[in-house]
């Protein structure tokens, strides 16, 4: 078991809500919950959490459940989730999480960004805790949202970091459609020029994806951003179950470039180099942040954060709460 079993408890408690709450808001409960299991919470703060996320959540829709054979007729149709829902629980039970995420993940991943990246982080989320109800629950998130962000395709010989800048320079202000985070990153590919603009680097790597998703929230505070810290981490848990590794890098890629893009875009400040003298002290102290926190995303940002910093070594990840 990955996760105690006061979490695996409240993880089924809170199945009987809806993946979404309000105008497509995100349903972060069970996320905070693996991620404060996995910071060291104990049954009083998971409790705590449950019972505050609760009361503005919505049961899930529970039927029609109909026996579907592709999950993708179940796209964008909240009427169809039960079926979605149902397929993926019982490829989950019938193969398992890894033959199961092998064979559902190529659908899904040209909409890796979908809602913000929520549908990834949950999924990610889910196998991160080893719990075949909550993949099932993020997998058919993410089909539910299912929306594909359109780019072109040519590869330039440049880093990750330089193509933020350039795009930064070449799109200084972007019109943004009214709604959420989503519909922001939508209104990107709709800028004059956008597909014949080149945003993928011709070698493209996780660690310099990361690097650049961390600095861009450092050097912002942007909101948006911070979902491109936790999606980075989801990304790392999801890619040993995707066969093909770089479409995976280079549809995240495209997501990070398009939600930068829909801050403004913002100017990235290059983040103050901190030395950190007492490693285990500033680990600690984001810890203590997240267990004593009722913002989701400052839980879930100290959880990837942490978990980040102890797979890549970077002090980076330790600045995301300095001031």
């Amino acid at each position: 078991m990955s996760v105690t079993r006061d979490c695996v408890q409240l993880l089924e408690a809170g199945s009987r809500y809806h993946v979404h709450y309000g105008d497509r808001l995100a349903n972060h409960l069970p996320m905070v919950l693996i991620a404060l299991d996995k910071l060291g919470a104990g049954p009083v703060p998971l409790k705590h959490a449950f019972d505050r996320s609760t009361p503005h959540l919505h049961p899930r829709p529970g039927s029609p459940v109909d026996e579907i054979e592709n999950p993708a007729s179940c796209r964008n149709r909240d009427d169809r989730f039960p079926s979605a829902l149902h397929y993926y629980e019982q490829q989950l039970r019938q193969f398992g999480i890894a033959r199961c995420l092998q064979q559902e993940l190529p659908a899904l991943l040209p909409a890796i960004a979908t809602a913000a990246f929520h549908g990834l982080i949950r999924t990610a989320y889910g196998i991160d805790a080893r719990h075949l109800e909550e993949v099932a629950m993020g997998l058919a998130y993410w089909n539910l949202d299912y929306q594909e962000l359109h780019s072109s395709a040519e590869t330039i010989p440049t880093t990750t970091s330089e193509i933020i800048l350039r795009l930064a320079k070449q799109y200084p202000e972007i019109s943004l459609a009214p709604g959420n985070i989503a519909d922001h990153m939508h209104s990107v590919t709709g800028q004059p020029g956008w597909m014949e603009t080149p945003i993928q680097p011709s070698q493209i790597a996780l660690e310099n994806v990361a690097a650049v998703a961390v600095d861009a929230y450092l050097g912002t505070r942007d909101f948006t951003l911070l979902h491109g810290v936790t999606g980075c981490h989801a990304l790392r848990l999801i890619l040993p179950y995707c066969n093909d590794k770089e479409a995976a890098l280079r549809y995240f890629w495209q997501g990070l470039v398009v939600a930068y893009l829909s801050t403004g875009p913002k100017t990235i400040k290059p983040a103050a180099k901190e030395e950190i003298k007492d490693i285990s002290q500033r680990q600690s102290e984001i810890r203590e942040k997240a267990l004593g926190s009722d913002d989701d995303h400052v839980i879930k940002l100290a959880y990837s954060a942490l978990e980040e910093f102890h797979y890549y070594g970077h002090s980076e990840y330790l600045q995301v709460f300095a001031q």
